[in-house]
């Protein structure tokens, strides 16, 4: 009752604050929303007193982007938005979510215009779901495709001393190759080069849907490029050669048009009307390579651990919440993670699995969820991955880089006192023993066995069924739904409202969903006081030979 007195106050407010605004005549023909660098899909967390001190916008996130397309849909005087596409940092199934969302923009009417300043595959990708592409006259159409290179360090390695002894499951699972060999494995250039086609393919699609052409006639047009804007033009490709203090007029068709930054056009969109809801979703955001321990960013990214790490113990803190508050119907598990630690994954799969067996619990992919990424879903409900999730790498791996050749060419003698036939398995400074290498693959297949079965358990498979499509193997989402790793292709409003659908609630893509991130450990400030210590630590932490459940490559 109390929810229902609530709601009708804010709408009273709202509806008043709308009609103000009508008598105004408060209106905005585009907002603009600029588009560069990284797009998350949950806005960053940060201390109440950096947000209170920030200057600026905040970093847009994919979910405030929703909710400002869903505003400007709703809103009848608006025309639509324009798009400022600069240089973007992030990956396909993000671009693939937010042409998801553009894509229902223009299915109620309004219209989306792309000024694009950065005209690579990414932003042209992108740019292709807009009913208008225009480029400053000056700019370079680049989208030529999408190319790979690593660098392998095998003999650079040798030269100096060092040694990468590396157990695997399978050559698919090949996180360590580019420290043992001195080119790329024909597994892994087979998942990579399948990876790579599968992305082309989708930005001719893009580009033939976009432009009103033929995927054959679109590969041409890329195959053509770099070229100028005028041939750009010529060539259909955009629809227009502009600088941006001529958008307004040309947008206004002779008039100018009224473009607004949406800090200043949200106080002339309509007010949406609030509505009572009985439960609500907890979002739970998995993001980064998976550690044991509290969640942390550090100052600089590492090699393999990356510079977010998700820690078992911030995440199982978020999960345990979800599970004794009685608001929340339902869980969402965000999961944007290459993997990584193989314990700490195991670890936050049993609070999964617990939280499943209270609540409904769905697993919703975002640019990666692979390896122990993948490890930690499988229980879920649901699983949902866009078509360009990068999946799978079900699989373990283990590393131990042996510097004792390189402390010989230093003269820096080491001397060793063990007990126990093992006891060397850890040392950096020797190979391992018969013996040692004997127990160390026995670990990895025991770690791989469990990985398996919890797969087997969570997806209801045949373990001969499982294993031809595990052993380190990488997926593409799409992949990954034919093979039966996740149930259906969307992003994060379809993975709630299967999660309300779970728990009983009314389907609602508007209703408002509680992001809980553990402890007070997620994130510690951008540049603590000893960042240094900490990267140092982790460095140090990153050399020490453990079971890794993780992607073989990052940022395809």
């Amino acid at each position: 009752m109390i929810g229902h007195i609530i709601a009708a106050l804010i709408n009273t407010t709202r509806a008043v604050r709308n009609g103000w605004r009508a008598l105004l005549r408060c209106r905005v023909d585009y907002v603009r929303i600029p588009l560069r660098g990284a797009l998350p899909e949950l806005p960053p967390h940060a201390p109440r007193w950096q947000r209170l001190l920030r200057r600026g916008p905040a970093q847009p996130s994919l979910t405030a982007l929703r909710r400002q397309l869903a505003q400007v849909a709703d809103d009848p005087q608006s025309t639509g938005v324009l798009l400022e596409i600069g240089a973007l940092a992030t990956g396909w199934a993000t671009l693939q979510s937010l042409r998801d969302e553009l894509r229902g923009f223009r299915a109620r009417g309004k219209r989306v215009v792309a000024y694009i300043t950065a005209l690579d595959a990414p932003g042209y990708y992108l740019a292709c779901a807009a009913d208008e592409i225009v480029m400053p006259p000056s700019a370079v159409f680049q989208a030529t495709g999408f190319a790979s290179e690593v660098q392998y360090l095998g003999d650079a390695l040798a030269r100096v001393g060092i040694v990468a002894e590396v157990e695997a499951v399978s050559p698919y699972k090949a996180a360590y190759e580019r420290f043992t060999r001195a080119d790329m494995s024909p597994e892994n250039r087979a998942q990579l080069e399948r990876l790579i086609d599968q992305r082309y393919h989708a930005l001719l699609a893009a580009v033939a849907e976009g432009r009103g052409t033929t995927p054959e006639a679109a590969r041409e047009l890329i195959d053509r490029a770099p070229m100028g804007s005028a041939d750009a033009q010529a060539a259909g490709l955009i629809d227009a050669r502009l600088y941006e203090d001529e958008l307004a007029r040309h947008l206004g068709a002779g008039q100018e048009a009224k473009l607004l930054p949406w800090a200043r056009a949200k106080g002339a969109l309509r007010l949406p009307m609030a509505r009572y809801r009985k439960g609500v979703v907890a979002v739970i955001p998995v993001e980064g390579t998976i550690v044991a321990g509290a969640s942390q960013r550090l100052p600089l990214p590492l090699p393999l651990l990356g510079q977010v790490q998700a820690g078992s113990d911030s995440i199982a803190q978020a999960v345990r919440a979800a599970e004794r508050s009685g608001q929340i119907a339902a869980a969402v598990v965000y999961v944007n993670s290459p993997g990584g630690d193989a314990f700490a994954s195991d670890l936050i799969w049993r609070e999964v699995l617990r939280l499943k067996a209270k609540k409904p619990v769905v697993v919703v992919m975002g640019d990666m969820a692979a390896s122990g990424g993948y490890y930690l879903a499988a229980p879920a409900s649901a699983i949902f991955a866009q078509p360009g999730t990068v999946t799978g790498s079900i699989g373990v791996i283990a590393m131990r880089p042996v510097v004792g050749g390189l402390l010989e060419k230093a003269s820096i003698h080491t001397a060793n006192i063990r007990r126990g036939a093992n006891s060397g398995m850890y040392s950096i400074t020797q190979p391992l023993s018969e013996g040692e290498r004997a127990a160390w693959h026995r670990l990895i297949e025991t770690i791989y066995a469990d990985f398996r079965q919890r797969v087997v358990a969570g997806r209801g498979m045949a373990e001969a069924e499982l294993e031809k499509i595990a052993g380190g193997r990488v997926w593409s989402g799409s992949d990954a739904l034919r093979l039966g790793l996740v149930d259906a292709l969307g992003g994060l409003p379809e993975g709630i409202r299967k999660a309300q659908e779970l728990a009983g609630l009314p389907p609602d893509e508007r209703a408002p969903f509680a992001v809980l991130r553990g402890g007070a450990g997620l994130p510690p400030q951008p540049f603590p006081a000893e960042g240094l210590a900490a990267l140092l630590a982790c460095a140090e932490d990153g050399l020490r030979p453990r079971l890794w459940a993780i992607l073989p490559f990052v940022g395809l």
